[in-house]
């Protein structure tokens, strides 16, 4: 506690501007222990420091640098006029804050930080969004990094920023219907853009779905995409398409004129996210559809199987959103999904992630060491998009994937449209 014989002794320091240093160290040096004790190391002594040390304890410290016992400064003290002040109060009146351990400091942060997100969570008690919360908190799991460092930047920003949320996640659709993502942010927050997936509230509100749904963070914009998509999310519905045809679909238990439109005419036709959203059904012919990557293959394909019209997809060289909710509607109908991509990289890691989605459902079509030994192009293979074939999970693409990186070419489809064609007028 500070008394006059303390601050007439901080006053002698403050004074004594060669002493800064040393009581800089040794308050350092009581954070650190928790007591006073140990000693402080000064390197590069200057000149008025070695004079104010050296007037100081009566001793020669005229040297380059100085070791001095923390304790020994603290005893100086009873030899003077001083005699009998508690150093820890003199240096509490030096700085102007009270001495505290870092034991001390952390122990009251972690305090208050309990005491913060117990206020955060109390609203939201028997709710999901309480159990994402808390379980993120306990397991420092799920959103605890971006949260913990946002609680040391703003707690009163992060506050409302969790709440938003929280709120979020509550109130997500319960059934099947599908509102816009800034149409549902302006419903809850009163501003459409608070959920975008680049701002702080965007990314806690993906942590939190993914806790609902048990999965993973999604990194990129498609999987983002599809996960709020399966919580009742819309997002980039118009951009967001994939192009099929020789399919028809169903609302609320009738066939959809359009759709069915597009089929007699035996013409494709481009669906959006947000066509897809009001679908109940889909159909296949002969409940067999062929998916591929490339459009010019896909518009060729038509061309020449005009006369029997049969099911196809395109995914435009990736797997957008659309193409993904359309195939798991198919699917739902018993269809065998033909599918048949590049023997690239990127190319192998789109058959992949359809073969792990859909599993027996989706035969990989014209995909084997023949027809790569027979198309192989001259294109060689960076070892940075080698590399990618490490994550191939399929053992069917597997065989594949290791020949690639055997040889380090490419192999394109194109040069398997007349098989295609072919396998598609024999019906495979």
């Amino acid at each position: 506690m500070e008394n006059g014989l303390s601050k007439a002794c901080a006053d002698y320091f403050k004074n004594t501007p060669g002493l800064r240093r040393s009581l800089e160290k040794i308050k350092e040096k009581y954070e650190s222990l928790g007591h006073l004790g140990g000693s402080i190391q000064l390197f590069h002594l200057k000149e008025d420091e070695k004079e104010a040390l050296s007037g100081y304890f009566q001793k020669d410290y005229y040297k380059k640098s100085a070791q001095i016992s923390v304790m020994s400064f603290a005893k100086v003290l009873n030899n003077t006029r001083f005699e009998g002040v508690d150093f820890i109060d003199v240096l509490e009146c030096y700085f102007g804050e009270k001495l505290q351990s870092k034991k001390e400091l952390h122990l009251q942060y972690e305090e208050a930080k309990k005491s913060y997100f117990d206020k955060v969570l109390k609203p939201f008690e028997g709710t999901l969004a309480n159990k994402w919360l808390k379980d993120a908190l306990e397991n420092k799991d799920n959103a605890y990094r971006i949260i913990s460092q946002k609680y040391d930047e703003n707690p009163s920003l992060l506050e409302k920023y969790l709440q938003y949320a929280c709120e979020g996640l509550n109130q997500l659709p319960l059934d099947d219907t599908k509102i816009r993502l800034a149409l549902y942010a302006s419903r809850i927050t009163k501003d459409p853009h608070t959920f975008d997936r680049n701002k702080i509230c965007g990314k806690l509100l993906l942590y939190a779905i993914a806790y609902k749904f048990n999965c993973t963070y999604p990194e990129n914009a498609e999987e983002q995409s599809e996960l709020l998509y399966k919580s009742g999310l819309l997002i980039d519905e118009l951009s967001n398409f994939t192009m099929c045809s020789g399919i028809s679909a169903w609302k609320t238990e009738e066939i959809h004129k359009g759709w069915e439109g597009f089929m007699q005419s035996g013409e494709p036709l481009q669906i959006s996210l947000l066509n897809l959203s009001n679908i109940e059904e889909v159909k296949c012919r002969d409940k067999k559809v062929y998916v591929f990557e490339n459009p010019t293959v896909f518009s060729e394909v038509l061309y020449q199987t005009r006369k029997i019209s049969p099911s196809t997809i395109c995914t435009y060289g990736q797997l957008r959103l659309a193409s993904l909710v359309l195939l798991d509607k198919i699917v739902q109908d018993d269809v065998k999904v033909y599918y048949s991509g590049d023997f690239d990289p990127e190319g192998i890691m789109i058959a992949d992630k359809l073969k792990q989605r859909y599993g027996e459902s989706l035969i990989l079509w014209r995909y084997g060491i023949e027809e790569y030994n027979e198309i192989q192009s001259k294109v060689k293979l960076t070892e940075q998009r080698l590399k990618k074939l490490d994550n191939i999970k399929s053992p069917e693409l597997q065989v594949i994937a290791n020949e690639i990186k055997k040889r380090r070419y490419g192999a394109y489809q194109e040069l398997l449209l007349e098989y295609y064609i072919s396998d598609i007028l024999e019906g495979i």
